[in-house]
């Protein structure tokens, strides 16, 4: 397979260890390649190579990507030997000690798999130890991180129906995990690695594109950067500048999901000059500038506002003399280390200790991952996962100047949760920046907000669909749970796990959440009544009065058709004389969803009907029908057929319209 890389051998990584590490230090490494090369002896790669070639890699990877940490590279060395051979746990803690032990044990996968547990249930449990394993030490993520690149690069051994899934996994949590951390150069490889797998013809497709485009592009690159140097020079700004080559799946991301084309893509050419100071940074943006047309829009200031991982690094794109455009960055060494190296570049080895350069962000790491490693089931846990690992993030802040930082697409009511449990479980509103918006309004960055609570006010179980942090949909399940036990009944959060959307191509993922979407109508129970305890009765629902979910009800035994569900406050079943066939009846966890009417009045003006669809379909809830029709006298008459599975989502919607200018009245009116 082409995709292999090119793999040291133990002679050439010892020789190496000895160049970078000290006497003690690769003494200590030595015995760790000792032991695992004897007890790893008898054991072959799927390549026919011995297998100690493996954990040999992981190590160069880890000290050449990371740090020259030998506790870390041991314990690379020594990652598989517990798991996969007769070397014990407490073996290693007398050769060892106990740090270089925890470190193995925190990497090391789930050896039990319990009775009905899927695939993906073990998949998830193996990633969750390891996050619960750094949250005590970061180091063993690191670790981990080496072994699935290695892996990815010898991929080509194994059988494609295992490649396909190791890539996907790679895809799904590795890849953003490493971006989320700040290791750039890991969070490539493997993405590059995972799309050649995945998407063969695609990847040749790009390889070849940027083949043919290369000498051009080199040779362009040459004049651009001997020009810079020489502006640089005469400014006494010293620096390196470099060419920089654009990832395979970058520029497929940007074709497919952006639908650009290829001349769009500005940094398929693009160079980064690294300064000596920060001053300089600055010093060279402006004869960057001064040479080239910036591209409006198009420049951004990392250096003043870092990433929370700590990324740094001023980005414009310009014009080039060639009349093409060129992405340029600029920084620092020490902020070029960081943008290599990430959490790793915030350790640093020192008399036996390892000292946090930036208690800030080792403590915000640590932070996500109590949140992530909560009690969830294997699904909730992938979905929360998925979420916390988007890299692009948005900052809101109080109104005393607190800041909060969220991934981006999160609401007003992640805003409530992050401030206290409490608030978040009484909102009514939300104010952004003066303005009383819903709950589900997404945050952007600078939004100034203001939560608007309600004493009687409770959470409803749509709130799953819109909180997207995992901290507060993780305090959401805690409350429905305790909720549901004290009724006996069992909560379901209305929310489908997908760890890999934002690696397809955009069809693949509309077709996927469609066929998703049909299939969990498909799996949900006709019946959403419970009567006397019991979830297999023939119910109906009244036609007079069309109750949902969320609404107070009362069961009528109607002969031949079984109990007809009515609003207890509807006038038919207030009529009803005969109190015997009344019944006490509730609603169930799970829930069909309902047809019901709603009517909407409003002065009419151009584009208020298109305005009041699109605030209906921004609570993502389905319209069966729609229709206007004049009211007279300046008005006109709404009326929409939706889908509706609590009332809680009803009363969401009739505020979404309300908030719209013109509005008279929202009804909910009877179904036909």
């Amino acid at each position: 397979m082409g995709f292999i890389q090119p793999e040291v051998t133990a002679e050439e990584f010892l020789s190496q260890a000895k160049e970078k590490l000290s006497n003690d230090s690769f003494k200590l490494v030595s015995n760790a390649y000792c032991v695992a090369e004897e007890y790893h002896r008898p054991q072959k790669r799927l390549s026919g190579q011995p297998y100690i070639i493996h954990p040999v890699n992981v190590a160069h990877i880890i000290m050449n990507s990371f740090a020259p940490d030998d506790k870390m590279i041991s314990a690379g060395l020594l990652h598989d030997v517990v798991e996969d051979t007769s070397y014990s746990k407490e073996m290693m803690k007398k050769d060892f000690g106990e740090e270089i032990t925890e470190l193995v044990i925190g990497v090391t996968k789930v050896s039990q798999i319990r009775k009905n547990q899927t695939k993906e249930e073990v998949a998830a449990e193996n990633v969750r130890r390891i996050l619960m394993a750094s949250f005590v030490d970061p180091r063993v993520i690191m670790i981990k991180l080496a072994d699935k690149t290695h892996n990815m690069r010898t991929l080509g051994f194994q059988p494609s129906d295992k490649q396909e899934r190791i890539a996907k996994e790679a895809f799904a949590v590795y890849a953003p995990l490493a971006g989320r951390l700040g290791i750039y150069a890991i969070k490539s490889e493997l993405e590059d690695l995972a799309f050649q797998i995945l998407y063969p013809d695609e990847y040749q497709k790009i390889k070849r594109m940027v083949s043919e485009k290369k000498s051009e592009r080199e040779g362009n690159l040459q004049e651009i950067i001997q020009l810079l140097e020489k502006k640089m020079k005469e400014a006494n700004i010293e620096v390196k500048i470099e060419g920089r080559a654009k990832h395979f799946y970058s520029i497929h991301k940007k074709l497919t999901l952006k639908e650009k084309k290829v001349e769009e893509i500005f940094d398929l050419r693009a160079v980064r000059i690294i300064t000596k100071e920060l001053r300089d940074c600055y010093g060279a943006l402006g004869i960057v500038h001064t040479q080239f047309i910036p591209i409006p829009g198009r420049f951004k200031d990392y250096i003043a506002s870092p990433k929370t991982n700590l990324y740094q690094s001023l980005h414009t794109t310009v014009i080039s003399t060639d009349g093409k455009p060129l992405e340029v960055q600029i920084r620092t060494e020490d902020m070029n280390r960081i943008a290599e190296r990430g959490i790793a570049a915030h350790w640093t080895y020192k008399e036996g200790k390892y000292n946090q350069i930036e208690d800030k962000f080792i403590t915000r790491w640590k932070e996500r991952l109590h949140s992530l490693t909560s009690d969830a089931s294997a699904s909730e846990f992938i979905d929360d996962l998925s979420g916390e690992l988007h890299e692009d993030e948005v900052f809101a802040f109080t109104p005393k100047g607190d800041v909060f930082e969220f991934p981006k697409g999160s609401t007003v009511l992640d805003f409530a949760f992050r401030i206290h449990t409490n608030v978040g479980l009484h909102t009514k509103a939300g104010k952004v920046n003066g303005k009383i918006v819903p709950i589900r309004t997404e945050l952007v960055s600078g939004d100034q907000v203001e939560i608007i609570t309600e004493k009687n006010m409770k959470p409803s179980p749509i709130w799953a669909r819109i909180l997207k942090t995992a901290s507060a949909r993780q305090k959401l399940r805690q409350y429905f749970r305790k909720l549901h036990e004290d009724e006996g009944t069992e909560f379901v959060a209305n929310k489908t796990a997908n760890i890999s959307i934002r690696n397809k191509d955009l069809e693949d993922v509309k077709k996927e959440r469609q066929e998703k979407k049909e299939k969990n109508r498909q799996k949900k129970k006709d019946i959403s009544i419970v009567v006397g305890g019991l979830k297999d009765i023939l119910v109906r629902y009244a036609s007079c009065c069309t109750p949902i979910p969320g609404d107070p009800v009362v069961g009528f035994i109607t002969r031949g058709r079984g109990v007809t569900v009515h609003k207890q406050d509807c006038a038919v079943a207030q009529k009803n004389s005969d109190k015997k066939r009344l019944l006490n009846v509730r609603w169930d966890g799970v829930h069909k969803p309902v047809p019901v009417r709603i009517e909407v009045r409003a002065y009419d003006r151009p584009r208020i009907y298109l305005e009041i669809v699109k605030s209906i379909s921004s609570t993502e809830t389905n319209i069966l029908e729609a229709g206007a029709s004049s009211g007279g006298e300046g008005t006109m008459i709404a009326r929409f057929l939706i889908e509706i599975e609590h009332l809680d989502q009803l009363e969401e919607i009739i505020e979404t319209i309300k908030s719209i200018q013109n509005i008279i009245s929202v009804e909910r009116i009877k179904t036909k």
